[in-house]
């Protein structure tokens, strides 16, 4: 009371802490679950009686204490499903702090009949995981220890103990003796896993839709000639752009496209009006289909792809190439020569495209499609059919294979 009264003098608050108890709601945990599994003991329900025991066990970790009955309950409810090496270690637990002789006799009656036995599968084994006893013991508490154990090396490793005699576990002869040293079984991948040198990190569909530019340059001045033929002048224009393919991963980090897909243009011819009679001006156009194949890098959602790229299709031009004008070299095939510019601008052109070159594809995921991811992408590239030079660039919405799990990759 002093000390407060000399706290308020000078001006400061005093604060009042209410004494805290650590483990106060573990301990009222602990006492909640302990009445149950008393009274679940009662009724045998020895499968309730286990949950309640896991829990205790995890209130364990935490710092409680476990008594020796619900120890001693642990150890009859493992027995119950046949958890014998559960059992024989709930039964160490109580009696180390009780050593009543109905627990020892317990334990030696487990250890007149039980051998330790450890049982590990390769991550890499895909067969089947068995245990099959060489001849099954008559005991109806041994053959429950069997079958508890069977079902648990389904999913996981086992150490522990398992009734004296030999078993086969997934093709592996192991003999547990009683008394005797820890027996080892340890189960390797299958030779067809061997085999499996290589799979791929990642494999699916790769689609690709967007809108593109190309824009096709005016003909190689040095291949103009006298045999060279009538050829547009510049042009350019927008279009769609699809693409359908595969994507396989080597690693998750890099991977091969092949793919393949249609690309259109269309554009105004550039000409002023005032066409000469009979000549009817139309739309400049390409449809071209074309093949991909590509190495990818992949970091995390980030993409990138690049390698060759083969097209053919056709085009329609309107306006003959400055260069053929100028020279009077490019003919038709009637050999005439369009040396009047009035004439050249309004002359209409088609013929077929067939043209080599790269392109060059930048990808950010965003999304998950199922077991795909979808992405934004940039893309450009370049072709030519050494006439001439096709360069293009496209946006696009692209689905592709998620690559492992690590970014639903």
């Amino acid at each position: 009371m002093t000390r407060t009264l000399l706290l308020c003098a000078l001006g400061l608050t005093p604060v009042l802490v209410a004494p805290a108890y650590a483990g106060d709601v573990e301990r009222a945990e602990h006492t909640r679950i302990s009445e149950e599994m008393r009274k679940l003991a009662q009724r045998n329900a020895w499968t309730a009686v286990e949950a309640q025991y896991q829990k205790l066990e995890a209130l364990e970790v935490k710092g409680e204490v476990l008594t020796y009955q619900e120890n001693k309950l642990g150890a009859e409810a493992a027995r119950s499903i046949g958890n014998i090496t559960g059992c024989r270690n709930r039964l160490v637990k109580a009696s180390k702090l009780d050593p009543k002789p109905e627990i020892l006799d317990w334990l030696a009656e487990i250890d007149r009949s039980y051998g330790p036995v450890k049982v590990t599968f390769d991550p890499d084994f895909s067969g089947e995981r068995t245990l099959v006893p060489t001849e099954p013991p008559f005991a109806p508490d041994q053959r429950a220890a069997i079958g508890w154990v069977a079902t648990y090396i389904v999913e996981n490793d086992f150490d522990g103990i398992l009734p004296a005699g030999e078993y086969t576990i997934s093709g592996v002869k192991v003999n547990v003796v009683v008394g005797g040293a820890q027996a080892v079984a340890k189960v390797e991948r299958l030779k067809s896993d061997k085999k499996r040198l290589f799979h791929f990190a990642y494999a699916g569909p790769r689609l690709e839709l967007g809108v593109a530019v190309l824009f096709p340059g005016d003909s190689f001045t040095g291949v103009v000639s006298e045999t060279t033929s009538l050829q547009p002048e510049a042009f350019g224009g927008a279009g769609g752009r699809l693409g359908v393919g595969f994507e396989l991963g080597a690693s998750e980090n890099f991977g091969v496209i092949a793919q393949v897909g249609y690309h259109n243009l269309f554009g105004s011819p550039t000409i002023e009006e005032g066409a000469p009679e009979n000549y009817v001006v139309s739309p400049n156009q390409v449809h071209m289909g074309y093949g991909w194949l590509a190495a990818s890098i992949r970091l995390d959602d980030l993409w990138i792809a690049a390698g060759p790229l083969w097209g053919i299709g056709v085009g329609t031009v309107t306006g003959l190439d400055p260069a053929c004008v100028s020279s009077e070299a490019c003919t038709d095939p009637n050999g005439q020569v369009f040396s009047d510019t009035r004439y050249a601008d309004y002359q209409q052109l088609s013929g077929t495209i067939m043209a080599g070159g790269g392109a060059v594809s930048v990808s950010y995921a965003f999304v998950d499609i199922g077991s795909l991811r979808g992405a934004v992408s940039v893309e450009g590239g370049a072709q030519t059919d050494l006439v001439r030079l096709y360069p293009w660039a496209q946006a696009a919405f692209t689905v592709a294979p998620s690559s492992s799990d690590g970014k639903k990759k």
